[in-house]
């Protein structure tokens, strides 16, 4: 748990003994081909060759990147997809204040970085599941309590929240 808090936090929280806060494990993937720093170079569109574990950012590219990696989802957002389409040169989502025109002119390098920090925590998130997996398993066929050997919720627990004075309560 702790190390996978540590992944998710990108190094914020969990920091064993050595490494500073604040830094993420590396993994596997490189950036073997720099996307472009001039506004010619800036990525309107990306790809993913799984034959040979590449990710391409415009003329940039990035591997060994596992098709499990690219194709890694939380909720069914895809994520690496998602943070990509998000920093491609026209950007993604809804327009939502003239705010959201405002966006770099170049890639810049900081991105690069992100991105390279952003798969090197969905491999070292997806090297934990077989542990994960064993130590529910390990859970499930244990000892558990029965509900009745539960404490009962004291009935001062049981009302409902009262309501906010001038407002009324979301449900």
């Amino acid at each position: 748990g702790a190390r996978l808090l540590r992944l998710h936090t990108y190094g914020q929280r969990y920091v064993p003994t050595g490494p500073a806060p604040g830094s993420v494990p590396p993994g596997a993937a490189r950036c073997t081909e720099p996307v472009p720093g001039d506004a010619a170079g800036y990525p309107k569109s990306f790809t993913y060759d799984a034959d040979t574990e590449t990710l391409y950012v415009g003329e940039g590219r990035f591997t060994p990147v596992s098709q499990e990696v690219y194709g890694y989802a939380v909720s069914g957002l895809k994520v690496v997809q998602s943070w990509l389409k998000y920093r491609m040169r026209d950007g993604a989502g809804r327009k939502s204040s003239p705010l959201d025109d405002i966006r770099p002119a170049v890639w810049p390098a900081q991105f690069t970085t992100e991105l390279l920090e952003l798969l090197w925590v969905v491999e070292g998130t997806l090297a934990i599941y077989p542990e994960q997996a064993a130590l529910l398993d390990a859970i499930r066929s244990g000892a558990r309590f029965a509900a009745g050997e539960l404490p009962s919720v004291p009935a001062g627990m049981r009302p409902a929240p009262k309501a906010p004075a001038g407002g009324s309560r979301l449900v």
